[in-house]
C-alpha cells in the first residue's frame, strides 16, 4: 500500500488533476504511516470485526482505482468505481454496528452457490444506509448521508452507462468536477482508514488518523454539516 511521494510544491506537473492525484498519494502515505508494517491486528477477532476489516479494504483498494482512472483520463470509469466505493465503506459501516448475527453468518460464509443465494436476502443499500444512520456514530453517518443525497444517484448513472456518462463522453468532463470527486473519494478512504484504527482498538491511533486530514485539506472535502457540529 504506497504512493507517490512527491510534494504537491515540487512536482513538474501542470495538470491540476495529476497534481492531486499525487497529492492524494502523499495523504495515503500519511495515513500508512500511522499503521504497523506488518498490516492491521484486530483487537478483537470475530467474523464480524473480519468482514468489516475486509469491506474497508475494499473502500481503500477503490479509492486508488478512482484516483489512477482521473489522472488517465478515464472519469466515467472513476465514476462507476467511486460508486462502488461508497458502497464498500457503507457495507462496512453497517456491518460493524446494524448487521445481526444471521447475517453476519450469511456474509461469512465459503462461497458456494447455496451461500450466494442466501446472500441475495441482505438488505439493499438504501436498507443498510438507514439502519446506520440509526446506529453509527455521526462522524460517519454525516459522510454517508451527504454522500447519498448528493452523489449517490448520479453516480448510478455511470454504472449503469445512463445519461450522465453518455453526456460526459460527447461533451468532456469538466475539470472541477473530476477533482472534487477525486476530493470526495479521499474523504470515503479516510473514513475506512479511520475503521481500521477502529478495528485494532489503539485511541492514539484513532485520534492520530482522525485528525491527519487537518495538514491535506487541500486534497479532502469540506467536512459535512453533521460531523462538524458533533466536534464543536
Amino acid at each position: 500500500m504506497t504512493g507517490s511521494s512527491s510534494a504537491p510544491q515540487d512536482s513538474l506537473c501542470d495538470d491540476p488533476i495529476l497534481a492531486l492525484a499525487d497529492r492524494s498519494d502523499e495523504f495515503e502515505d500519511a495515513i500508512l504511516d500511522c499503521f504497523p508494517s506488518t498490516g492491521v491486528v484486530l483487537a478483537i477477532e470475530s467474523e464480524q470485526n473480519q468482514l468489516a476489516l475486509s469491506a474497508c479494504h475494499l473502500c481503500i483498494e477503490h479509492s486508488r482505482v478512482v484516483r489512477t482512472a482521473f489522472a488517465i483520463d478515464a472519469p466515467s470509469s472513476a465514476c462507476g468505481v467511486l460508486r462502488l466505493q461508497y458502497e464498500a465503506l457503507l457495507r462496512a459501516s453497517w456491518l460493524l454496528f446494524a448487521a445481526t448475527p444471521a447475517q453476519i453468518e450469511k456474509l461469512g460464509r465459503e462461497l458456494t452457490p447455496e451461500a450466494e443465494l442466501a446472500a441475495k436476502n441482505l438488505p439493499t443499500a438504501g436498507e443498510m444506509l438507514s439502519k446506520v444512520l440509526a446506529a453509527a456514530p455521526a462522524g460517519l453517518t454525516a459522510h454517508l448521508a451527504e454522500f447519498n443525497e448528493y452523489s449517490r444517484h448520479a453516480l448510478n448513472s455511470y454504472v449503469h452507462s445512463g445519461i450522465h456518462p453518455l453526456r460526459r463522453v460527447r461533451e468532456g468532463f469538466p475539470v472541477e468536477m473530476a477533482m472534487n470527486l477525486i476530493r470526495i473519494s479521499n474523504g470515503l478512504m479516510h473514513m475506512a482508514y479511520r475503521m481500521l484504527a477502529n478495528l485494532m482498538g489503539s485511541q492514539r491511533r484513532m485520534d492520530k488518523v482522525t485528525h491527519l486530514y487537518k495538514q491535506f485539506t487541500d486534497c479532502c472535502p469540506m467536512a459535512p454539516s453533521g460531523e462538524a457540529s458533533a466536534k464543536s
